[in-house]
């Protein structure tokens, strides 16, 4: 995908937006995806006919009409200005400590909040949405593992998050950023962890420049969901409180160790030519 290209090099100049600006991106977004359900509904009416063939013709729309949302705000948000500025170089350690960031977070997370939000009912439509998922294991992971990482990652991040943090503190663009990856999830409890989770990746985004970077830490997050994290919620027995609060801790070190080598890693993989400034 060139645009993805483009938005890591520099080459797609987001243009600066407030919160207000922000918001009605969102708002859009959420309009054109749903615009975009009007002939996978169509599709719908055939599924008894094409009952094992249909939810892979959905898949597939959904995936087209997500890559035209992006085009669309980007065409709307960006310029050909190619933006010349220091870059964080990626290496292999850039992927290592952001996976560990993740994992120090999921650590956290699943082992203090979610034993709380675990028991808020999820409503009807999200229900009816997972079941939808459920039919096909391959688009159920493809969905949550591959196009959700990439597609929200580009609009929270590489646009709404890139555009705010040129007219306002980085630091407010930040948590407004996860607040409104948060409400689009449409529910108390994927939103409590969407905005946390938009916290984490928001700052490896904000440190790094690097949407590649915060795709992946986006995949990594929603694979250890799928895989790892309701397994924490079924931890019973007298000392079940004791286990959790010993994952809590360890994540807390986790995430210190990634915060630290990110840091250092950082400071060796700019340019030689800044190296010395960065040192003093």
């Amino acid at each position: 995908m060139k645009f993805l290209r483009n938005i890591e090099n520099g080459a797609i100049n987001i243009k600066k937006m407030g919160i207000i600006k922000g918001f009605l991106v969102i708002s859009l977004s959420i309009l054109l995806e749903m615009l975009g359900q009007v002939p996978q509904e169509f599709l719908n009416l055939f599924s008894g006919k094409f009952e094992k063939s249909v939810p892979y013709v959905i898949f597939v729309a959904s995936v087209f009409v997500k890559f035209y949302v992006v085009i669309i705000l980007l065409k709307w948000l960006s310029n050909s200005r190619n933006e010349q500025k220091l870059k964080y170089h990626l290496n292999p350690m850039s992927y290592v400590f952001a996976a560990l960031m993740i994992i120090a977070f999921r650590m956290i997370f699943d082992n203090s909040l979610t034993l709380w939000v675990s028991n808020i009912s999820m409503p009807n439509f999200i229900n009816g949405t997972f079941k939808e998922l459920s039919v096909s294991p391959v688009i159920s992971m493809l969905s949550a593992i591959v196009i959700a990482p990439i597609y929200e990652e580009i609009i929270f991040r590489g646009i709404l998050l890139k555009g705010m943090t040129k007219k306002i503190n980085p630091a407010i663009a930040l948590v407004v950023s996860a607040l409104l990856f948060a409400l689009v999830h449409f529910n108390i409890q994927q939103g409590i962890n969407a905005f946390f989770l938009g916290l984490v990746i928001g700052f490896i985004y904000l440190t790094t420049e690097s949407i590649y970077l915060s795709i992946f830490a986006h995949f990594i997050n929603n694979l250890l969901a799928l895989s790892v994290s309701s397994r924490f919620v079924l931890i019973g027995g007298r000392y079940a409180m004791r286990v959790h609060g010993i994952f809590f801790i360890l994540g807390v070190i986790f995430l210190f160790i990634a915060c630290m080598g990110y840091q250092q890693n950082k400071i060796k993989n700019v340019p030689d030519i800044y190296a010395q400034f960065i040192e003093i």
